[in-house]
């Protein structure tokens, strides 16, 4: 058979494919309005929904942290401060939500290789697990788990600093 025929002629060893493609186009098998999801809607945002203040990697005690485990977050970016050769900062310079806990970002990183060039943007995305804590991956593939830790239990060095101007 040739032409429209053949298409709806069930090749052998397939006998179930038509009783399936019609069960599929069935009245009343499209599946009801409270089943379809409605797709996220991509908008962009100010700040990530997290708490500002010093996050350290989540597998660290608060008072173990160090250069290697902490970072500052602040509105605009987040960065590990002027204790670690050589500073940095990544600048979020767009922000996505793109799910209900889920974002991506837009950052260009200043200072991280410590060679004074003009800092390339990257985009990472970040699932929001609470106000405090969160989950990265950059588009590298390198990945993060942090958690917020107020100020009195981290060790003396960042304890002690003021941050004020910084998460304000």
């Amino acid at each position: 058979m040739q032409g429209w025929a053949s298409f709806h002629m069930a090749p052998a060893g397939f006998p179930g494919l038509l009783c399936l493609l019609a069960a599929a186009c069935a009245p009343g098998a499209a599946p009801a309005a409270a089943d379809v999801r409605p797709v996220a809607e991509v908008r962009e945002v100010d700040a990530l929904p997290l708490q500002r203040g010093y996050y350290v990697a989540s597998d660290t005690p608060c008072g173990e942290a160090s250069n290697a485990t902490l970072h500052l977050m602040r509105r605009d970016g987040d960065g590990y401060s002027g204790y670690t050769k050589p500073p940095y900062f990544c600048r979020f310079m767009r922000i996505e939500q793109t799910g209900p806990s889920s974002y991506q970002v837009t950052e260009a990183c200043e200072g991280s290789h410590g060679d004074g060039e003009e800092p390339e943007a990257s985009v990472s995305s970040y699932e929001i697990l609470s106000e405090t804590s969160y989950r990265a991956k950059n588009e590298d593939g390198w990945e993060s788990r942090s958690r917020r830790c107020p100020r009195r239990e981290l060790p003396a060095l960042w304890r002690d600093s003021d941050i004020g101007d910084f998460v304000d």
